[in-house]
């Protein structure tokens, strides 16, 4: 028997939205032959079997249809991450374009404060099209710069704390005086030691308690000298000019004491230069020296000035031979390094300027600098000597120069041991004119203030410059916040108080006057608080005849340095350290030597460089 079964099925599915249509046409034609014993039954299980197999089908449709709804959703969370992962980095780069944008700024500023050159505040810079806002404050010894970088509306900002590369000034006497000498009144004392490059003489009971040296006196004006300087020569730039040296033929036959040379530094050359003078060895410097001495970097300014160095055992120069002096550094760098000036025209007769890379190697190869290096020479000198003063006590105390005249040392009057005759060299006074325009300069970069100024009250200024007067009346108070540049007299009336900010720390600050300072009864002059800071009071004015400073009874200071003119104490006047090309002290008067000023550091600003405390982000 034949049988013929059509089956049909259709089935339509609705799955998010879309319509899936799945039609399903079997067709099974089927021939049963039920003959012989067949059973017509069998043909149920075939067709159950088919059914199973359509659903298995469905079921394996379902789980594809859900793995690819699965696989997309997970698609779509992929992606939306990437997209924020994206904007996050595009976020984080425009900060960071932000911060070093910043950073930038701030480094500009700093370079440009370290070289001197031109800064105002607040400033914008354009930087790869993008801008920078940078502020300057100062405060005592610290300059602040805070630099704004924004990048696409993304702003970020850095702020830089620094403070001024000190230059050190060493004051390693009670008093330090040039050719003027030392005159003391009745019972006046020297508590420490004196180096006096002039006589010193005393009345009843003048002290010093401490050793004291009498240099002898050089000639009031050089024996031999070229001063015109039109041109910068620097050295030790490069190892192939570390040492440079200039030639001249000596004047006379007689001991050379000082040479000065118009020295400058380039950035913050750190350390000493040995001077030396040699014989001439056909037409170069001879490898080795008659005499030596060092020249301090801290003596040095960024501006050019006249660098005093003596010799301790002098070279004994003849009438006519050619010398070298010769300027030795031990190192070279391209940012900080040395300026010797000199005359381009090289019209100094059969001398001239040379430099190498080693004055003293057999072989050396010197090179012509072009010119003539401006340098002085002082030959020969004059007998000094000291005269009724007592020094130390009956277990303390020396005496060196060339006489002693009423004179008691160690308790017994000379001649005696401690009493002793020789001719030391004089020791050039310790801070040049280059160093105090330097810190002119930095009191000017902190503002002008025209005409004269009067504080009252409590009041606080500084770093300035004041083109008059400066007064501090009776009983006020000034804190000095910066380096003070008054052209003008600076007078400190009866029981004024001047102080250096707390800011300061350890450093020590300079108020500098060009005409007049007059530190009347009572004042009184301290550093920051910290022991190790002072305040120098400073005459620049050039007037070897004439009492530039003068400090009166019951006043107190710290350090007074008029190192071209006179500096007076009145009775009972008072001082750390005094400084000057001659100094008087009158009956009763102090200067008790502070240890400290052996190595005090004064703010300088441009001189010194700077020095970065901090560097970080802020908000």
């Amino acid at each position: 028997m034949n049988i013929e079964l059509g089956i049909m099925g259709k089935k339509k599915n609705r799955k998010s939205g879309f319509l899936f249509s799945i039609l399903h046409d079997s067709y099974f034609t089927i021939h049963c032959n039920v003959t012989n014993g067949h059973n017509k039954h069998q043909l149920l299980p075939k067709i159950l079997n088919n059914n199973a197999l359509r659903n298995q089908g469905q079921a394996a449709l379902t789980a594809v249809i859900f793995f690819l709804v699965a696989a997309a959703a997970i698609g779509i969370g992929f992606t939306t991450f990437a997209f924020e992962e994206t904007a996050t980095a595009r976020r984080q780069l425009r900060a960071k374009q932000s911060y070093f944008l910043a950073e930038a700024g701030a480094e500009d500023v700093a370079y440009r404060l370290h070289t001197s050159k031109q800064t105002t505040s607040p400033e914008l810079l354009t930087i790869n099209g993008e801008t920078v806002s940078t502020a300057i404050t100062s405060s005592g010894g610290v300059t602040e710069i805070i630099s704004s970088g924004n990048y696409t509306n993304n702003i970020r900002k850095v702020k830089m704390s620094l403070v001024p590369g000190s230059t050190g000034a060493n004051f390693y006497y009670g008093v330090q005086v040039g050719a003027g000498g030392l005159e003391m009144g009745n019972n006046a004392v020297v508590n420490g030691n004196v180096y006096s490059n002039g006589s010193i003489t005393g009345n009843n009971g003048a002290t010093i308690m401490g050793d004291v040296i009498v240099a002898g006196g050089l000639p009031a004006s050089p024996s031999l000298e070229w001063t015109t300087h039109n041109t910068d020569q620097f050295f030790a730039t490069a190892s192939s000019n570390r040492d440079i040296a200039q030639s001249f033929t000596a004047p006379a036959s007689s001991a050379l004491n000082q040479v000065s040379v118009y020295l400058g530094k380039v950035g913050n050359p750190t350390s000493n230069i040995t001077v030396r003078i040699t014989n001439d060895d056909t037409g170069e410097p001879d490898t080795s020296a008659l005499s030596s001495a060092t020249l301090s970097y801290a003596s040095v300014g960024v501006t050019p000035s006249w660098i005093n160095v003596t010799f301790a055992s002098p070279a004994t120069l003849t009438n006519g031979t050619k010398y070298w002096i010769v300027l030795d550094y031990g190192s070279n760098s391209a940012t900080d390094h040395w300026n010797w000036r000199k005359d381009s025209t090289d019209t100094y007769a059969n001398n001239t300027g040379r430099y190498t890379s080693n004055w003293s190697a057999g072989g050396s190869s010197w090179t012509n600098v072009g010119g003539d290096l401006a340098f002085r020479v002082w030959t020969g000198g004059t007998v000094t000597s000291i005269g009724d003063i007592d020094i130390g006590n009956s277990t303390s105390g020396t005496g060196r120069a060339n006489q002693f005249i009423g004179t008691t040392i160690h308790g017994s009057n000379c001649p005696n041991a401690y009493c002793i005759i020789d001719n030391p060299s004089p020791e050039a006074l310790p801070i040049s004119d280059g160093v105090i325009q330097d810190w002119k300069n930095a009191a000017e970069a902190g503002g002008i203030t025209a005409g004269d100024v009067a504080i009252s009250g409590t009041q606080t200024i500084g770093p300035r410059k004041i083109t008059g007067k400066l007064t501090v009346t009776n009983g006020s108070t000034l804190t000095v916040n910066g380096t003070l540049w008054v052209m003008g007299d600076i007078v400190f009336d009866n029981n004024s108080i001047i102080r250096l900010s707390s800011s300061y720390g350890m450093q020590s600050g300079v108020v500098i006057s060009d005409s007049k300072i007059d530190v009347k009864n009572g004042a009184a002059v301290s550093g920051s608080g910290n022991p190790s800071s002072f305040i120098m009071l400073l005459d620049a004015k050039d007037s070897i005849g004439e009492e530039t400073i003068t400090v009166d009874n019951n006043s107190t200071g710290v350090i007074y340095y008029a190192g071209k003119s006179w500096i007076k104490f009145s009775n009972l006047a008072a001082a750390k350290e005094a400084t000057a090309y001659g100094t008087r002290l009158d009956n009763n008067a102090t200067i008790t030597y502070d240890s400290g000023l052996a190595n005090a550091q004064f703010a300088s600003g441009p001189s010194g460089g700077w020095d970065i405390t901090t560097w970080r982000e802020v908000e």
